[in-house]
């Protein structure tokens, strides 16, 4: 089914409006998996509930990103795999077997994962920034609870740290520019921090949004308090080696693929050709259009280019594994994925009367009137 990918062309208006369907192959550079999903777990006495909101970098650039995909999967899976995929099997295999129900859970021992992943920004070909967030807990007490705002630097295949992005001394020796600084994220913070902030270990950890910095503040255990400042605030601060880094000229264009398995989450197992592709009961363009939320989509932020999404049909008619082939805007894949993950009325392909999980892809263009 890898090279079987079925395609729907959409145009955005106020409504939507879809128009024919045709057969092709996809080559994709950039590859981001929106994972909403819930899995129940059976091991023994022992009931595990997994909880992922993850929005998830698969590749960018035509590059797997090893170095990144090794940070997130021991961050979440607690061992560093050098893709989502292993690293989800092995955390998936610790856990048990996966039902769907169970008859009795009387006396069960629960324990729960959630796992968050929010991409903050990407700038092509430079660095991508994300907020990731793991809690895990029984029915007695959180066991394990952390959050990371990073970012990734793509040139140099490694996540910043304050010493590539922060001139030290005066970060920290310069009184005057320190107590200024202090000040700066106080006063930009996003709520009223009060006595809470430990101003001794500022910056705690950071991301990179763009033209804007955001602080974490490390008031709670989620990264909900922090700053965003713009760039032109902390000059300053910034070091001679991140400026250089900065104004170095980055490529985004080439012909580098990413292996088809990097690409897509799962794949079916039935290769056949189904006899029946899978339908959608009614105006898909139209469903998309009702849940798509057009709260950030705007002519002056939202670039008028195609996105192709990916997602698998499932037996049932659920899609699964939505994976977005272009990256280039967070905000409107985002939007993109939350309207999928609500659509009902999906057919399953057929194959010998019997159905069978197939991939689909949607070529979506955006145009605004």
């Amino acid at each position: 089914m890898i090279n079987r990918l079925y395609t729907l062309f959409l145009s955005l208006f106020v409504s939507l409006v879809a128009y024919g369907q045709t057969a092709g192959t996809i080559a994709s550079k950039d590859a981001m998996l929106y994972d909403s999903s819930r899995h129940l777990y059976e091991n023994g006495n022992k009931l595990t509930i997994v909880s992922k909101d993850l929005e998830w970098p698969k590749g960018l650039g035509g590059s797997v990103l090893t170095e990144l995909q090794q940070y997130l999967t021991a961050f979440f899976f607690g061992q560093a795999s050098d893709s989502y995929d292993a690293g989800w099997k092995k955390f998936e295999s610790l856990q048990g077997k996966e039902v769907h129900a169970i008859k009795d859970d009387t006396g069960r021992e629960r324990r729960y994962y959630d796992m968050g992943l929010r991409c903050l920004w990407l700038e092509q070909g430079r660095y991508v920034s994300f907020l990731a967030r793991l809690e895990e807990r029984n029915e007695i007490r959180v066991i394990t609870q952390k959050y990371s705002y990073f970012t990734f630097d793509l040139i140099n295949k490694k996540v910043l740290t304050q010493k590539d992005v922060f001139n030290q001394t005066r970060m920290w020796q310069d009184a005057n520019i320190r107590s200024q600084f202090c000040e700066l994220l106080d006063y930009m913070a996003n709520t009223h921090t009060a006595d809470s902030i430990d101003w001794d270990h500022l910056p705690n950890q950071f991301a990179l949004e763009g033209q804007n910095i955001r602080f974490d503040l490390g008031v709670d255990k989620s990264g909900g308090v922090y700053s965003d400042v713009t760039d032109d605030m902390v000059d300053v601060l910034f070091s001679k080696d991140f400026k250089r880094w900065m104004k170095q000229k980055v490529s985004t264009e080439g012909n580098t693929n990413l292996p088809m398995e990097a690409v897509y989450t799962t794949l079916p197992t039935d290769s056949v050709f189904p006899e029946v592709l899978p339908q959608f009961q009614g105006n898909v363009a139209a469903a998309i259009g009702q849940s798509l939320s057009y709260t950030s989509i705007t002519p002056e932020t939202t670039p008028v280019n195609k996105t192709f999404v990916s997602f698998i049909v499932d037996l049932d008619g659920s899609l699964k594994d939505i994976t977005f082939l272009t990256v280039n805007n967070i905000e409107l894949n985002r939007a993109i994925a939350a309207a999928l993950q609500l659509l009902t009325g999906w057919k399953p392909a057929m194959h010998n009367g019997k159905p069978v999980a197939c991939r689909y892809n949607l070529p979506l263009i955006l145009h605004f009137q």
